[in-house]
């Protein structure tokens, strides 16, 4: 069986921008002009034009009329850089509430500003206003640290993401997608700096933002509140693991990456958030004793990379620590859990974010491919996409090391007879079904038409029945109960061929990854249909999805099959086609 291996030459997220110019803004087009403004002007009369206006107002712009900079409630001007705060078309919206320049204190946003958030280096990308909580007064509260918020409302946030790779105060990226995203334009987008993608509730193809963010090397989450966690430790310069670091595995270095340090009242409340995690308690400190307290953060800064202070957030910002540091009131559990959440996740070990490598055993490809039907002319033109026959198919599969189900084609009663003493009972004695690129179809079928047969008897009995009717009957092994996967192979415009994983019968969303396979697209495949907490299914699953996706890519197959998931995942039924070239 071929095991998969990591290609170590693979490129990451940082290499792919090594080749790229000089960190400048300057020569990125409209959005650079755009966002790089120092007069602008607002049309209309609405509130969120007259709430742009005001937060204008404190800041060291110029309303002018001749700006190229606009900002309306209405259509812009086609020779105007806009922001558009409705349904109209711009660089920023429809939609949008504008952004805030953090550095230079410039904020054309039509949301409130009472207090403008710490300067840092993390920049927000987001979608509309309604989508998400008030961001402005949510940062200062946090005291997160930010460089630019922007929001794109329904719009593609490609050219925003872009901006934001150059932009040299800029070291991290969070980004909230809206119904404006584009996976195609979104993968080049994103690879580059620390990014940290917070997925929309609705969207027509979940499973392949995931997978394009994922192969961006993006954290991804649902949660709004891990999304924010995540920024806070990248502004806190807090990142993963280094490749090769072995002290995740043994369970050490994640609990020696931070600290917990809980200044007053509130221990409590903060044990029973660690011991949740299984991680080391907090320490306690007095918060009136100055002598106790500068002890605490020395011994806490030898031992960690990273402070999490929980107290009364005024006294805390009075310490001045020398690791990188955030502040918490005990009562903040949501907050403290999400914060745990995401700096666990860093520090887990994790598969490589490189291309799964599976060499497939030679002379068995090799006879395969030899005794598969030669290619088919029609009017002189060679079919391009052959179907294969279920069990031509598992044998091309086999040849990769994917675990198939046992099973053998007869034409005669004898010859069945032979082939149950090998497979044993009982067996499914299953109708010889023209080859299929409809796996479902094929299911069907042999559900509708299959027999379970417990004696030999049986199976020469139910043999005979169905030769009467199929050209040739196929004996297969009972598989293991557990739940089916579909897998499919599709192409999507712009960025190629895309595994989709689904639950063959319960409705639910469908997985998806790039090809060719990584290792960790496999893991967080596996890791999502595979049994909770069960490590080794799913690493079985995973092997199993590489083998699969090799064998696929590397042969040019197109179709579908069915994955029975268990402690030896295995491929049920397989529609697949071989695309034929000259």
């Amino acid at each position: 069986m071929g095991r998969p291996r990591v290609q170590s030459t693979a490129p990451s997220a940082q290499s792919t921008s090594a080749g790229r110019s000089p960190a400048s803004t300057e020569k990125l087009g409209d959005v650079s002009r755009l966002l790089r403004a120092r007069s602008f002007w607002v049309d209309g009369d609405s509130k969120a034009a007259q709430r742009v206006r005001t937060n204008l107002q404190l800041g060291p712009v110029q309303l002018d009329r001749e700006s190229a900079a606009w900002i309306s409630d209405g259509r812009l001007p086609d020779d105007k850089l806009g922001i558009s705060l409705d349904d109209g078309a711009a660089l920023l919206g429809p939609h949008s509430f504008g952004f805030l320049n953090n550095l230079d204190g410039i904020a054309p946003l039509a949301a409130p500003l009472g207090e403008r958030p710490r300067v840092g280096r993390v920049a927000l990308v987001v979608p509309r206003r309604d989508a998400l909580p008030e961001l402005a007064p949510l940062l200062c509260s946090r005291l997160l640290g930010v460089s630019w918020l922007i929001s794109v409302g329904d719009g593609d946030p490609a050219e925003v993401l872009r901006f934001l790779q150059h932009d040299p105060a800029t070291a991290g990226l969070l980004v909230a997608l809206g119904k404006g995203v584009r996976p195609q334009s979104l993968l080049d987008a994103l690879s580059g700096k620390p990014s940290v993608v917070l997925l929309p509730t609705v969207h027509r193809d979940l499973g392949l933002l995931r997978a394009v963010a994922r192969r961006a090397l993006s954290r991804v989450t649902a949660s709004f509140e891990e999304w924010l966690a995540h920024g806070a430790l990248l502004d806190a310069g807090f990142g993963p693991l280094p490749q090769g670091r072995s002290g995740a595995r043994r369970g050490v270095s994640s609990q020696r990456r931070a600290s917990v340090l809980v200044f007053g009242a509130g221990a409590d409340l903060i044990q029973r958030e660690l011991d949740a995690l299984r991680l080391p308690g907090p320490i306690r400190v007095d918060a009136d004793d100055e002598a106790a307290v500068d002890r605490a953060l020395l011994r806490a800064t030898e031992q960690s990379e990273l402070l999490i202070l929980c107290g009364d957030k005024e006294q805390l910002a009075e310490l001045r620590p020398s690791r990188p540091a955030l502040l918490l009131d005990p009562s903040e559990r949501d907050r403290l859990r999400a914060l745990l959440v995401a700096m666990l996740s860093l520090s887990a070990s994790a598969a490589a974010h490189a291309p799964v490598v599976i060499r497939p055993i030679r002379e068995r490809l090799e006879t395969v491919l030899h005794e598969l039907p030669p290619p088919l002319y029609v009017a002189g033109e060679m079919v391009k996409s052959e179907p294969l026959s279920d069990h031509d198919a598992k044998r091309l599969l086999h040849s990769y090391g994917v675990r198939v189900t046992r099973q053998a084609p007869v034409s005669t009663t004898t010859s069945a007879l032979r082939v149950v003493a090998k497979l044993g009972t009982p067996v499914w004695v299953l109708p010889g079904l023209p080859p299929s690129e409809d796996v479902t179809k094929l299911a069907t079928a042999e559900a509708r038409d299959g027999v379970l047969c417990e004696t030999q008897a049986e199976v020469k009995r139910q043999t005979s029945l169905l030769l009467g009717r199929y050209e040739y009957v196929l004996l297969r092994e009972v598989s293991p109960r557990g739940p089916s996967l579909r897998v499919q192979l599709v192409r999507e415009r712009g960025l190629g061929d895309v595994l989709r994983v689904e639950p063959l019968l319960a409705e639910a969303d469908a997985e998806a990854s790039l090809l060719p396979l990584f290792a960790d697209d496999a893991e967080a495949l596996a890791r999502v249909w595979a049994a909770p907490g069960d490590a080794d299914q799913v690493e079985a699953l995973a092997t199993l999805i590489s083998q699969v996706a090799a064998c696929i890519d590397e042969q040019k197959l197109q179709g579908e099959l069915v994955i029975r998931v268990s402690d030896e995942p295995v491929v049920l039924h397989a529609a697949l086609a071989l695309r034929r070239e000259r």
